[in-house]
């Protein structure tokens, strides 16, 4: 790579993709009730988590983990299912303003290089990144996406939330597996000059993305600009600064996905 080249990452989020947690939401609806949204979804995904942290650490609760794990697997699978037919139906697509963000953000010069990271389940973006190179680009068929929370193409793998990548309840393999995942992501990310955060909130939840961005953060990387693309950007921003913590070699810029000519 030519060290003129600015290597931009993209971080996607739920929020880059149109009715991203629709297909999830038709899953539990009929049994949680038609008011239940993203955060409930979130809280009781979470919950399994616990169970399973509290149920690995007893050796009373071998048969109360083993029938959780069974039944959070067969969750995974009805997830994946109902996304993979959200894809299929175009339920799920990516937000319009997609194709304007790359051409802003990444085309605006020629010789930037770029690679996306996502927390979504879907391949949504993964396919509309594809199209758009193959039709710019002759000599590129594929953009490098790291999908570090799992994706609809091996149910066993999604990331749920709260999850890390070392649980008691994973085997050796599948924790390494994992963790090596986070690790190529990690090493993608820090070799960016520009990481674009769009549609990502930076919950709470996911404290081990936090934790990686923290890492990316440092002056030891190439990280020099944070562009935020989201509705609520005041309150991501204010979630980046508090990882940043007086990292004065970086620039936050902010901008409302409706309109990307103002810099707020």
């Amino acid at each position: 790579m030519s060290a003129d080249n600015n290597k931009i990452a993209i971080l996607v989020g739920a929020g880059a993709v149109e009715n991203a947690w629709e297909p999830i939401l038709n899953c539990f609806r009929p049994i949680n009730g038609h008011e239940t949204d993203a955060d409930s979804i979130n809280i009781l995904l979470a919950k399994s988590i616990c169970a399973l942290r509290l149920y690995s650490k007893s050796p009373k609760g071998i048969v109360q983990l083993k029938e959780e794990l069974e039944s959070i697997n067969l969750l995974k699978e009805v997830i994946c299912d109902a996304l993979k037919l959200g894809e299929k139906t175009g339920i799920l697509k990516p937000r319009k303003e997609f194709s304007t963000i790359l051409d802003r953000f990444v085309l605006s010069n020629p010789s930037n290089l770029f690679g996306i990271v996502t927390t979504n389940w879907d391949t949504v973006i993964d396919k509309e990144v594809d199209r758009w190179v193959k039709d710019r680009y002759y000599d590129i068929q594929s953009i490098k996406v790291f999908h570090i929370h799992g994706s609809i193409k091996s149910h066993e793998h999604l990331y749920l939330p709260s999850e890390t990548s070392m649980e008691n309840y994973r085997s050796d393999e599948e924790n390494d597996k994992i963790g090596y995942a986070h690790y190529t992501t990690y090493n993608f990310l820090k070799e960016a000059n520009s990481l674009i955060l769009y549609g990502i909130s930076l919950d709470p939840l996911d404290a081990e993305l936090t934790l990686l961005l923290n890492g990316v953060f440092s002056p030891e990387t190439s990280i020099r600009e944070i562009i935020i693309i989201n509705p609520e950007y005041q309150k991501i921003r204010k979630r980046v600064n508090i990882l940043l913590f007086r990292k004065n070699h970086i620039t936050i810029r902010c901008f409302h996905p409706e309109n990307l000519d103002i810099e707020l």
